[in-house]
């Protein structure tokens, strides 16, 4: 089966309307020292937007279609040149939007498609997820779900290796649009800086995003976490962190 799926945004919109009524992924050589600056191919990671979940089509909600709005506009003058995204209806219908705006194809893959547990209430989730990153002897424990840690780590760490080739090159900003659950696992280790977030924080609310540089070197250097399209300026649970490209310290910001 094609674990990847090119579509160009009108194509990804009618494929979405038909439905209506997480160890270090670097490039192998790569230098493991990230640079403060220096060019480099940057990279929006962003949770899809707020969706009927658990609901089976597990589509966009009213809210979720008014949060990808946002985000269309919030990134309009972006010089975005790639966009991808997990092959979930979710995420392609948070994706469409941002590609049909800068007249880029939608390019889908099921190795970065949600984390796979064995329930769809947050708090186990958060739960089974949080012992797999504070307790590594918990990382080859499913729970009863279908991954464990190591399973999302190798489908991650492919798809990651066939990014860096194809964009390390390159100049502009590419945008993926995939999962809470697989950005708080594997984005942490992948980046070069390792930034020090609270586990809490790890995974993006709908539609925010992780900002970070893919250097010509193939490392990843994040530079902010939990950056808003929509943010409430005086509300204090509307923050993000900014990321030393070095240390990884995190510094919280409030809107």
């Amino acid at each position: 089966m094609n674990r990847r799926t090119r579509l160009c945004a009108l194509g990804a919109s009618l494929a979405v309307l038909a439905t209506l009524p997480l160890a270090v992924a670097r490039e192998a050589g790569a230098d493991p020292n990230p640079r403060a600056g220096g060019p480099g191919y940057e990279i929006l990671f962003v949770r899809h937007a707020h969706s009927t979940y658990p609901a089976p089509e597990e589509e966009l909600s009213p809210t979720g279609i008014a949060q990808a709005a946002k985000l269309v506009d919030f990134l309009d003058e972006e010089r975005i040149s790639s966009v991808d995204s997990s092959i979930m209806v979710r995420t392609y219908q948070t994706a469409d939007g941002v590609a049909a705006d800068h007249d880029v194809p939608v390019l889908a893959d099921e190795d970065i498609r949600e984390v796979e547990l064995p329930s769809k209430d947050p708090a186990v989730a958060g739960r089974i997820m949080a012992g797999w990153v504070m307790d590594p002897s918990t990382r080859d424990d499913s729970f009863g779900g279908e991954e464990d840690y190591y399973d999302v780590q190798e489908r991650w760490q492919p798809w990651w290796a066939r990014y860096v080739r194809e964009h390390r090159g390159d100049r502009g900003t590419g945008v993926v649009v995939a999962h809470g659950g697989i950005f708080g696992l594997m984005l942490p280790e992948t980046c070069a800086n390792e930034p020090e977030l609270p586990f809490s924080d790890r995974f993006p609310a709908n539609t925010e995003m992780i900002k970070a540089r893919l250097q010509r070197d193939g490392t990843l250097v994040c530079t902010a976490w939990k950056v808003s399209p929509d943010p409430r300026p005086g509300d204090p649970t509307s923050y993000y962190y900014e990321i030393d490209p070095v240390t990884g310290e995190a510094v919280k910001v409030q809107y």
